[in-house]
C-alpha cells in the first residue's frame, strides 16, 4: 500500500487572502456609498430597494434589488472579484452587472483599460476610487432607467410643472 499524494491546490500568492480581505473592506465601504447614493434616486422613481451582501464563488457580492409595482424589476450586482480565485492573478476587480428579474445579464459596466492590461488591480483606488462613486451611481441609474424604459424622477417633476 502506498500513501496517496495530495493533489496540489490552485496556485496562490503568499498572503493574498489577507490582502484581498483588506481590499474588500476598503472597496466595500465605497460600494456602500454607491448604494446609498443610488437608493434615493430609485426610490424617487417609485422603486423599492433591497440590499444583500453575499460571499459568492467569484468574490464578495452586493446585490441591489429594485422592486416595482409588479414585483422584482432588476438586480444591480456589484461583485468584488477575487482575481486569484477566478483568473489566478493576485488582484481584484469590481464587476457591475445589471440582471433582469430572471437573473439574465442585461448590461455590464466594464472598466476601460489599455489593450492587454489586466482588469485585476492591487489597490482600492484603482478598483473604485472615492471620487468615482458619484459618476458610477449616475451611470448605473441611467442604465437601469434606460434599459427598463422608466421615466426619471427629474423628468416627472418637469412634466408636472409644465402647464
Amino acid at each position: 500500500m502506498s500513501n496517496p499524494v495530495p493533489l496540489p491546490g490552485p496556485p496562490a500568492a503568499s498572503g493574498w487572502d489577507i490582502e484581498f480581505t483588506r481590499l474588500a473592506r476598503e472597496v466595500q465601504a465605497r460600494v456602500r456609498a454607491l448604494v446609498q447614493e443610488l437608493t434615493p434616486r430609485f426610490q424617487a422613481a417609485g422603486l423599492g430597494c433591497d440590499v444583500q451582501l453575499r460571499q459568492t464563488p467569484r468574490g464578495l457580492s452586493t446585490f441591489l434589488a429594485l422592486v416595482g409595482q409588479r414585483g422584482l424589476l432588476c438586480i444591480v450586482d456589484m461583485t468584488l472579484i477575487d482575481g486569484m480565485a477566478v483568473a489566478r492573478e493576485s488582484g481584484a476587480a469590481l464587476d457591475i452587472r445589471l440582471l433582469d428579474a430572471c437573473g439574465d445579464c442585461v448590461a455590464k459596466c466594464l472598466p476601460h483599460l489599455p489593450d492587454g492590461a489586466s482588469i485585476y488591480q492591487a489597490t482600492s483606488d484603482a478598483i473604485l476610487a472615492a471620487d468615482q462613486v458619484g459618476r458610477r451611481a449616475t451611470a448605473i441609474h441611467l442604465l437601469v432607467m434606460g434599459n427598463f424604459g422608466l421615466p426619471g424622477s427629474a423628468l416627472r417633476g418637469a412634466e408636472r410643472a409644465t402647464p
